[in-house]
């Protein structure tokens, strides 16, 4: 039986990938994105924020990958806050924190949003990959007192 990464080695691991998933994004990649996820896994979990329900199959997954490649031509995101926790010897608890800047189809100027996310990570033979997956918004009301904050005058103090 291998040796259980210690936190130091699953928290720099966890990292890679998340950089890797970022740079997928940022060059809209999204083909990319299968590789840092467990593909042999025959019931992944995917839920973004903007979509209702979550996707569990890989049809679906690749069928919104795409879709979003259709409707945002320029995409750019931050990572940070990455925590991981081992939960057994092949998985990991990840959650972290986004923002995202995008330009969209049918949006006259870009739009941007804080996220946080968490995912399960399963240990492989060629290293850590995703295996499930939530984006976790901000609750409205947070939205709306963020907006009211971020419209004072710079002046004001």
């Amino acid at each position: 039986m291998p040796l259980m990464n210690t936190e130091s080695n699953l928290q720099d691991a966890v990292v890679a990938v998340l950089g890797q998933l970022r740079q997928n994004w940022n060059r809209m990649d999204l083909k990319a994105m299968a590789e840092l996820w467990d593909t042999s896994d025959p019931n992944p979990f995917y839920l973004p924020e903007e979509v209702e329900e979550p996707l569990r199959d890989w049809d679906a997954i690749r069928a919104y990958w795409d879709k979003t490649m259709q409707m945002i031509p320029r995409l750019k995101m931050r990572i940070w806050d990455i925590a991981a926790i081992p939960v057994s010897e092949d998985l990991a608890w990840v959650s972290y924190q986004f923002h995202w800047d995008a330009k969209a189809e049918g949006y006259a100027k870009p739009v941007g949003a804080d996220n946080r996310a968490v995912a399960l990570f399963r240990r492989l033979p060629e290293g850590w990959r995703i295996c499930r997956y939530v984006e976790a918004p901000l609750a409205p009301i947070l939205y709306m007192r963020k907006l009211y904050e971020n419209s004072v005058d710079k002046d004001f103090g």
